[in-house]
């Protein structure tokens, strides 16, 4: 069922002009009551829809641009994987010589532990180097 002073009422809530006769209508009717509701919330829409749709050639093109760089990111997953895994060898083969190392004692021995560890921070670098390129 619709009651036939729903338009009024809409227009009443669009303009702001309520008769005293429609004002006692719409506080007893429930339809009128939620076409005031509904009325309401669509003025209050279309007042803070201030910004106008983009132009279909600018979506596409950024929908393109998304794509690609999506695509991109993809294609560098493999390559940043072996890097992780290399940095990771390389720590571990520099814990291993550093403890091989070592167990001799001697000063040559302590030379080679820092020497281990001075390339394991030059690889370290240079992957840093590598990654702020990308």
């Amino acid at each position: 069922m619709s009651c036939e002073r729903e338009r009024e009422v809409a227009a009443a809530v669009r303009t702001g002009e309520w008769t005293e006769e429609l004002r006692g209508h719409w506080a007893g009717c429930e339809e009128c009551g939620e076409a005031a509701l509904v009325a309401e919330f669509l003025c209050e829409a279309a007042a803070t829809a201030d910004r106008q749709a983009p132009e279909a050639g600018l979506v596409w093109f950024k929908s393109q641009l998304r794509a690609r760089r999506e695509a991109a990111a993809r294609a560098a997953r493999p390559l940043e994987m072996a890097e992780r895994a290399a940095a990771v060898v390389a720590v571990i083969c520099g814990v291993v010589a550093a403890a091989w190392l070592s167990r001799t004692g001697t000063l040559a021995a302590m030379v080679g532990v820092a020497a281990v560890f001075l390339m394991g921070a030059a690889a370290g670098g240079a992957l840093l180097v590598a990654r702020s390129r990308k």
